[in-house]
């Protein structure tokens, strides 16, 4: 019943489409589709800012078997939420905690876990969480019998688990936690030792994801910058923010607003007091009651590293998130489904009819805003309409709504939000350089290339590093007959994305087919569209195509030909007749022994 029912309060965003980062791991990403990509996504972390190999080689996977199509994406996230659920019921009925099948009804159907399971993206807390159960069941074995294979099973799993998110870095300490709670007290040499090795390894792992928060993700700077005081305030705060939606999950969205940090305003200094006053209560009455600890340091255990301690890229949307609780939310669930159940066990009469009936509304109510909440990731325009609702000063879902609308070919209300992003955020870098590049790209479809030129030009500005704006300030001035300011720009785009097909493409096709000798250099370009192939598997008629036009620079004809008549037949897949006619012509030439020199412009 349970597996029927997660799966309809999914149902509304099993076609749901790519939003927010989801394009940087999925179909967008040309590193997915070779293998020599997947061999950078391991051995390379800049290629995907964040170090979550095996997700991205999920992800791979994937590619191969769903193509474009997202059904595939998003039933596979579903059944590991449901995987990770029943692992859980396993693990609270072997350590016989009470309550254990309204705790995973909860864990799967409660509303705060839709963005985790309905964002694509997050599949790295649904496969996650199955590492970090797996390999706590798998503990629970060898707790029991200390027998090696299954001491190796769990070293393996929370390796694994590592290699999807460093949430599962917890394993140890979540391990004491329960050892603690069930015997009173901690061995050093049976329960301490063992568990050792898995802190070391976790430690490594929440330093190194750290430190590449800040040097790929962009975890630093102004809007990173808070003194210890301000960040207890932020943690504080987010505390009491994620105790709340468990209870009370209305208004969810993927952004919440950003909090005005200010040390200086009295009131919020309540929220960091408060927990203190909590756990201080907890202590005191945990030492005979130790039950009532459990739960409270579990949750703290694996949400304090998402509390404003140690930065993380996502704060500089906002400092709270509903998929940072993925895990953490059993802290609260657990144990309140453990109370219920004791409850239930020693009510009769009446007052037991009552319990069981607020259960059964509960696990009513649940798949009903589950399922609303669903519907808000059926598609980008939705799901940022829904930030915009709850947070219209969230300068990305602006952005955002209107990459989406821009796709749709509404130009004007794509501008219009482009242009509200830059009214509420004006001095965000973030949103300068994403806005004015967005409003340049609007312009460029209008045929208005001169104002497009300057809305690029100021998204440089704002950041000289920002590729987007390179790639297509390039391509304009090489329709403009700008040789020399378009290899300017597509080197300096090759030298920000180097892993990235496009760039070199670009690059390669100006130099073996632009109309201005001193610009071509056949070797070069010969070099930068093996390397576009590679980084495709050969799969992609542009790259052919340039690959092509750089054999034929070379006076390779033969070879120009063959890969041209590939070209043909890759881009009679696509929708686009135009590039088919192109390559048809070009080949042409290379049949007739000539090279081809474009005087119009690149692709």
């Amino acid at each position: 019943m349970l597996i029927v029912v997660t799966l309809l309060v999914y149902q509304p965003a099993w076609r749901g489409k790519l939003i927010l980062d989801d394009t940087v791991h999925l179909t967008n990403t040309v590193e997915l589709r070779s293998f020599g990509g997947l061999v950078h996504l391991w051995l390379d972390p800049p290629t995907i800012r964040q170090y979550h190999p095996l997700v991205d080689t999920f992800y791979w996977i994937e590619d191969k078997l769903w193509g474009e199509s997202l059904l595939g994406y998003h039933i596979v996230n579903i059944l590991l939420h449901l995987l990770a659920a029943f692992l859980l019921l396993k693990i609270l009925r072997r350590l016989q905690i009470p309550g254990a099948w309204l705790a995973t009804a909860i864990f799967a159907l409660h509303p705060v876990q839709v963005e985790s399971v309905a964002w694509l993206a997050e599949v790295k807390n649904t496969l996650s969480g199955v590492f970090f159960f797996s390999a706590l069941l798998a503990y629970l074995h060898f707790d029991e019998t200390r027998r090696r294979p299954w001491y190796a099973l769990v070293l393996l799993l929370f390796l694994l688990g590592l290699l999807v998110k460093p949430i599962v870095a917890i394993l140890p300490a979540t391990i004491l936690v329960l050892v603690w709670w069930k015997r009173g007290k901690l061995r050093w040499k049976g329960d301490v030792l063992p568990l050792v090795p898995f802190a070391v390894l976790g430690i490594a792992a929440g330093l190194f994801t750290a430190w590449m928060e800040r040097e790929f993700v962009g975890a630093r700077g102004e809007e990173f910058d808070f003194s210890l005081t301000e960040r207890f305030l932020i943690a504080g705060r987010a505390f009491w923010f994620y105790v709340g939606k468990l209870f009370w999950p209305d208004n969810l969205a993927l952004i919440y607003p950003r909090w005005n940090v200010n040390a200086a305003i009295w009131y919020q200094y309540l929220f960091p007091a408060a927990v203190v006053i909590l756990f201080a209560f907890l202590l005191i009455v945990g030492r005979k009651r130790r039950w009532l600890l459990v739960g409270p340091a579990f949750f703290m255990l694996a949400i304090f590293p998402l509390l404003g301690f140690f930065n993380v890229g996502f704060f500089h949307l906002s400092f709270v998130a509903d998929h940072f609780q993925y895990l953490p939310s059993l802290g609260v669930i657990v144990p309140l489904s453990a109370g219920a159940a004791i409850v239930i066990e020693r009510w009769r009469g009446w007052q037991l009819t009552i319990n069981y009936g607020l259960c059964v509304a509960l696990l009513a109510i649940l798949p009903i805003l589950s399922w609303k909440q669903s519907h808000v990731y059926e598609s980008a325009e939705s799901c940022y309409r829904n930030v915009i609702e709850n947070n219209p000063n969230s300068w990305d879902a602006h952005v955002e709504i209107a990459r989406a609308l821009f796709e749709k070919g509404k130009l004007d209300e794509a501008a219009l939000h482009f242009e509200k992003a830059l009214e509420v955020a004006p001095d965000d870098r973030g949103c300068k350089r994403r806005a004015y590049s967005g409003l340049g790209n609007v312009l460029l479809k209008k045929g208005r290339t001169d104002e497009a030129i300057t809305d690029f030009e100021k998204a440089l500005e704002t950041d000289r590093n920002y590729a987007p704006a390179h790639t297509a300030l390039g391509r304009i001035y090489y329709r403009k007959g700008l040789f020399h300011e378009s290899v300017a720009h597509f080197e300096k785009s090759l030298q920000l994305q180097p892993h990235l097909g496009t760039s070199h493409s670009n690059l390669a096709w100006v130099l073996a087919a632009c109309p201005d000798p001193s610009i071509r250099n056949g070797p070069r370009a010969l070099e930068l569209a093996f390397r576009a192939i590679r980084f495709s598997s050969g799969s992609n008629p542009v790259f052919l195509r340039v690959l092509a036009a750089a054999y034929a620079e070379n006076a390779r004809f033969s070879e120009a030909s063959e890969t041209a008549q590939r070209a043909v037949q890759t881009s009679r897949k696509t929708p686009s007749h135009e590039l088919t006619r192109a390559i048809e012509n070009e080949l042409s030439l290379y049949r007739a022994g000539l090279p081809y020199h474009d005087t119009q412009r690149s692709e």
